[in-house]
């Protein structure tokens, strides 16, 4: 098996209730990662999302092109770094979510970024900032809605 890990970038796209259309992106993500064997994690602040997907390279390949980038939640999506790997850093999640942290706002702030944007990610800067998020607390049952 031939392993990659991919993070991507994209914006939310304006609806009534973000915090619904997370939860419900998670949860498909977590349904679809767990038979495909992919794991990751992703962050939401700002209206940005990111998101780290580690698995097969095709499977997580056709993952981006035929189900993220045809997701009408997403806006602007754009695929932001690729590598192979040879141990996956997110093993233990399907898909983590990683609550906006007062670590990575001040990640973004010592790369003089007021605020968390994503787009301004670069390659030097992004294995820190996959190192960082492997490191947040899984916060997925704290967004759960009352109603599930």
């Amino acid at each position: 098996m031939n392993d990659a890990r991919m993070l991507y970038v994209s914006k939310l796209k304006e609806c009534d209730n973000p915090m619904n259309e997370l939860f419900n992106i998670l949860t498909e993500s977590m349904n679809y990662n767990a038979p495909n064997a992919i794991c990751g994690a992703l962050y939401y602040g700002n209206g940005y999302f990111v998101q780290c997907i580690e698995g097969d390279k095709t499977r997580i390949n056709e993952l981006f092109h035929n189900k993220i980038l045809n997701d009408r939640r997403h806006e602007n999506c754009e695929l932001m770094y690729c590598e192979d790997i040879k141990e996956r850093l997110f093993s233990q999640w399907h898909m983590k979510y990683a609550i906006f942290h007062k670590d990575i706002v001040n990640f973004f702030s010592q790369s003089n970024v007021d605020q968390f944007n994503p787009y301004t990610l670069s390659v030097d800067t992004i294995p820190e900032f996959i190192n960082l998020l492997s490191k947040q607390k899984d916060s997925y049952y704290t967004l759960k809605p009352n109603n599930t």
